[in-house]
């Protein structure tokens, strides 16, 4: 066991091309020991015992974790930060390269498919709707290659000052469980944004997204956030009215976004009408129509009664059609186009029954 264990630390210092953890192709993690799981260097904390932050956080004068991404006296020439690429996206798809590091990028053209839309990075510094005016295009200085957007303005490499836990819809990770809370290393303040955001939901999207707040304009959809919802509490993906069940019914709870911790629901997608108590006075958060493809379920009769299609999650990551949601990638990238939950009225019927219609 100890020698599997240096020969994985040898490889993983040596800044692997593949990385050490689930892979999206196998369904299950490379069988490097007695459990089925490689736990390199990298994943281990001073002591040697499992870690599931990784590089990513537990930093002290006793843990071993910055030369598993930095090196002083060997890095490329042309390596920024010391790291073993020469921009931060080509360090980060060391692992997260959609293969053997929880794919973040490449999962969807890896079964076969094209993706419909994705956040682009080293590639761009526009903004889509991040003119807090007009609700059009903006440009930002990220810090990418040419300030184009790139993985670490959105994300807290090191684990510092991050949004609070929440569960979001990955369960294809080292827990392997529907309860799996992470707060995704979500940086409080992403590069662009003028406010710091302590959980994710809107107000996080907005931070550069400025122009899709609507405050009152008619150029976008409303959603729910601090502004909008004051004096009362934001909806955020932790905390928002969803259906009580996957049955009919037009009674909600408040619960997060994907169902109450330990379970997987659709029923926050679907906003029954007339609304219910919960939803008096708030609009949907962003994430309610921007999420992993999936069928949502619809409104049915005159809007008061909501049925949902149940979630199916199997293994491995995108290889069965029929899982609602295939795939787990979102925001990286989607199947449908702008990042939707769904597509055309089927999304607006979510809410919006005929029978509600001006």
């Amino acid at each position: 066991m100890l020698g599997v264990l240096c020969a994985c630390a040898v490889v993983c210092l040596a800044f692997p091309s593949v990385a050490f953890a689930w892979d999206e192709n196998l369904g299950y993690y490379p069988p490097m020991d007695f459990a089925g799981y490689c736990y390199p260097v990298c994943h281990d904390d001073a002591a040697g015992i499992f870690n599931a932050k990784g590089p990513h956080g537990n930093y002290s004068a006793t843990s071993g974790k910055c030369d598993n991404c930095h090196t002083v006296h060997n890095a490329p020439s042309d390596s920024i930060m010391l790291l073993p690429e020469p921009t931060i996206m080509g360090t980060c798809f060391t692992c997260h390269d959609g293969t053997g590091g929880r794919g973040v990028y490449g999962a969807i053209a890896a079964r076969g498919l094209t993706p419909g839309s994705a956040h682009r990075i080293d590639v761009t510094d526009e903004v889509p709707g991040g003119d807090a005016l007009t609700g059009g295009m903006a440009t930002g200085t990220f810090k990418g290659t040419d300030s184009s957007l790139t993985c670490t303005d959105c994300h807290s490499a090191h684990g510092a000052n991050c949004v609070a836990p929440f569960q979001g819809e990955r369960v294809r990770n080292e827990q392997a469980g529907y309860g799996y809370v992470s707060n995704r290393l979500l940086r409080k303040l992403p590069t662009s944004g003028d406010t710091t955001v302590t959980v994710y939901g809107s107000d996080w999207c907005l931070a550069c997204h400025k122009g899709r707040t609507s405050s009152g304009a008619v150029h976008n959809h409303p959603v729910d956030t601090i502004a909008s919802a004051a004096p009362g509490t934001p909806f955020d993906v932790g905390n928002v009215a969803v259906l009580a069940s996957d049955d009919p019914t037009a009674t909600t709870v408040m619960s997060g976004l994907l169902g109450a911790a330990g379970t997987r629901r659709n029923g926050g997608f679907l906003m029954p009408y007339p609304r219910t108590p919960q939803q008096a006075g708030h609009a949907p958060i962003c994430q309610q129509c921007h999420e992993d493809a999936r069928d949502a379920g619809q409104l049915v009769g005159d809007g008061s009664i909501g049925d949902t299609t149940p979630t199916v999650i199997g293994l491995p990551d995108g290889q069965t059609a029929t899982d609602n949601p295939r795939f787990q990638t979102f925001p990286h990238e989607a199947v449908n186009d702008n990042l939707l939950l769904e597509t055309d009225d089927n999304l607006c019927m979510n809410c919006h029954p005929v029978a509600a219609l001006p």
